[in-house]
């Protein structure tokens, strides 16, 4: 006898707990047999599960994928980025459009759901299966149903999600036979993830904000921080506020920003490339927010490239810096010293209030409105960049400099901090005033790939 699992849990491990993976799995076969369903006769597979020592998984994977009635698949932002997944998904996506030759019926037995906030667009041929209703509300489509899972597994939000997903998944098992892809080994699919790492611009002008995040990792805090509990295993997990409104800064920014209009975004990690993203930002008349997170510039990686930035001239970006207040290690003057002269040309603005694109210190209960306010100014000050017409110079080749007009440019204070107040690295040099000694960063810094925070 052929199995043919009532349907086949596809998700990401390394972005989905396994406690909660289970605790989904486990509520679904309950809502199936609640609902009349009888998956005990075909038992869904899970890989957990139908994996036994010893097994060719890809293989095992593949028998499951070639015959399950119905297919859950876990979206988040690593299910995207993962190759087997892409596998899974693009296997038994070939079954239905076989099935669909066949007969000319689509069947609605690939069965979405919003595990984990998506980030940009998605690619058209994953858009077009539905993975949200109406009814499953703002919560699931803002935080994703493993959220609303981990901090209120018995509320309606959760148990509505279930329902659905067990509905779709009786109809497709029940009423439909598709046709089996016999001997299917993943390992030889070409499949069609991953697709996370492709950043894909929204249209000039289409009010798209791109944010991006400088924050740590909980598995590596910088010299002098040892509260692990506002950080994750990504800097897309920094949640600086306990306890947090939204799953993540992110998100809440997310959430914001949409609020604010009618505003895509998209989550971007601060790196090397930061200067050519914000270019490339600023020729599709996007604009940037950057949440900087204080310790991260006891990171040398990020502290070199926010640095960089310091020294550019970036009026439709904006620099917000969350702080708790029960964040007692935040609160020490030596982290925001250290943050001041790597922003050092930006610090004086922090009080302008006709200039509220770099704000530090912000408290969650200010957030909300501080962002508010900075997206909107970025959004004005582009608009008048975009309505200004430079002036063109006359062609030709460049005149001579005429001797004794040259005049001297205003000179820079003898106690402004170097350009690169780097632990170990040498000053600009100046040529009209001298640079004033090193002062170094709080405590020594511990090295780290970049590469981790991706």
């Amino acid at each position: 006898m052929v199995q043919e699992p009532y349907f086949f849990l596809s998700y990401a491990r390394k972005d989905s707990p396994d406690e909660f993976v289970k605790r989904f799995y486990d509520d679904l076969v309950l809502e199936l047999r609640r609902i009349g369903a009888d998956p005990a006769a075909q038992p869904p597979f899970r890989d957990v599960e139908g994996l036994g020592l010893g097994d060719d998984w890809a293989r095992v994977l593949g028998a499951a994928v070639g015959h399950c009635r119905a297919f859950v698949a876990l979206y988040s932002p690593a299910y995207l980025n993962s190759e087997y997944c892409g596998k899974e998904w693009t296997a038994f996506r070939a079954r239905l459009r076989e099935y669909r030759r066949e007969t000319e019926i689509d069947v609605p037995a690939l069965v979405p759901v919003l595990w984990a906030p998506m980030e940009g667009e998605l690619p058209e041929e994953i858009a077009r299966f539905q993975y949200h209703e109406a009814d499953m509300g703002p919560e699931y489509v803002t935080q994703g149903l493993m959220q609303i899972l981990r901090t209120d597994p018995m509320g309606p939000g959760y148990r509505r999600a279930v329902q659905k997903v067990a509905a779709r998944v009786k109809i497709a098992a029940d009423r439909f036979r598709l046709p089996f892809t016999s001997g299917l080994d993943l390992g030889e699919v070409r499949g069609l993830f991953p697709v996370a790492g492709r950043r894909r611009a929204a249209a000039p002008g289409a009010g798209h904000v791109e944010v991006f995040l400088a924050a740590g990792v909980a598995d590596e805090l910088p010299e002098g921080r040892h509260r692990s509990e506002y950080y994750g295993r990504s800097p897309r997990e920094w949640t600086p506020y306990h306890p947090p409104k939204d799953p993540t800064v992110a998100r809440r920014a997310q959430r914001v920003i949409m609020e604010s209009g009618p505003y895509t975004s998209s989550v971007e990690i601060v790196d090397a490339e930061l200067s050519s993203r914000l270019d490339e930002s600023m020729a599709n008349n996007q604009t940037s927010i950057l949440l900087i997170d204080p310790w991260a510039v006891r990171n040398p990686a990020y502290r070199d490239v926010l640095a960089d930035y310091d020294g550019q001239n970036r009026p439709a970006t904006g620099v917000l810096v969350p702080c708790h207040d029960s964040d007692e290690e935040s609160g020490d003057e030596p982290i925001w010293e250290d943050l001041s002269r790597v922003f050092w040309r930006n610090w004086r603005r922090q009080k302008d209030p006709h200039d509220p694109l770099f704000r530090v210190r912000v408290g969650g209960d200010e957030f909300d409105d501080q962002l508010a306010v900075m997206l909107a100014v970025a959004q004005n000050r582009l608009m008048e960049m975009e309505g200004t017409t430079s002036l063109r110079t006359p062609t030709g080749p460049t005149p001579p400099p005429m001797a004794g007009l040259t005049i001297p440019g205003p000179a820079i204070p003898p106690d402004m901090p170097p350009r690169f107040p780097y632990l170990g690295a040498a000053p600009t040099p100046r040529l009209d005033a001298a640079a004033p000694a090193q002062r170094p960063l709080g405590g020594p810094l511990v090295p780290k790939d970049p590469d981790d925070d991706q």
